[in-house]
């Protein structure tokens, strides 16, 4: 596994799914686990199962489809942690009505600002103490809606993560001068709860057919372990067994 003892890692979304997997595998890679998610003691819970592994994790309480709370969270997360070398915006929802005539503007503002606003506030927050330092990784989770947007995954989902496309390019035609790489990860379908917000969810036998949150954070950390010179920008991860949705 490769070592990431002496780095602080912030990762969005912690409390389940994707995110919940990234964060034990940094902590059991040596990194410091900023942890941001709305359920504080579900957090709790995540940060002790770390501890009485021998890692290191914060709990950062935030909703971050919340602007004010995203900046308060980043100062908290200065003073208490210190610089940061990985960034993985991950933090997802969707919402049971996806069609153009059925989502609202408060569907489409959900979406939008958990998805897509609070990965670039984060990114504006942290990236110019990465170029200053003249090093810096950030994750960025999209999806398969990405490269194939769909009913399925519906209108807003599908756009913020296209727009999550846009940001990680410019994040590196800005950053890489300094130091700093983006990645932007598209899983294909996954066994997560996210799927319980399917107009349809899919039956418990076809989820052990899916990828696996483990999966995801695999890649997550081989995109932050690769030397600086390098950069995987983009990685398109899909279930092999294309028959599972």
């Amino acid at each position: 596994m490769t070592d990431f003892s002496g780095q602080n890692v912030i990762v969005t979304g912690a409390s389940s799914g994707f995110g919940e997997a990234i964060a034990l595998k940094f902590a059991a890679a040596g990194a410091h686990v900023a942890m941001i998610a709305r359920r504080e003691e579900v957090l709790r819970a995540l940060a002790q199962r770390i501890e009485n592994d021998g890692g290191r994790a914060l709990v950062f309480p935030c909703d971050v489809g919340d602007e004010a709370q995203i900046r308060a969270t980043v100062r908290k997360i200065d003073a208490e942690l210190g610089p940061i070398h990985v960034l993985v915006n991950n933090a997802g929802t969707n919402v049971v009505n996806r069609s153009i005539d059925a989502t609202t503007m408060d569907d489409w503002r959900v979406v939008a600002d958990v998805n897509l606003v609070s990965a670039y506030l984060f990114t504006n927050l942290l990236m110019p103490q990465m170029k200053e330092r003249g090093a810096g990784t950030i994750i960025n989770i999209g999806s398969r809606a990405a490269n194939y947007p769909s009913l399925l995954s519906g209108v807003a989902y599908s756009s913020a993560k296209l727009g999550m496309h846009a940001l990680n390019r410019v994040t590196n035609e800005e950053g890489n001068p300094h130091g700093v790489r983006a990645c932007i990860i598209n899983p294909g379908v996954t066994a997560t709860p996210l799927l319980d917000r399917r107009p349809v969810p899919p039956p418990q036998e076809a989820r052990k057919l899916m990828m696996q949150s483990e999966d995801i954070a695999d890649t997550v950390l081989y995109a932050a372990s690769l030397p600086l010179r390098a950069n995987a920008e983009r990685i398109d991860l899909y279930p092999t067994n294309t028959e599972v949705g």
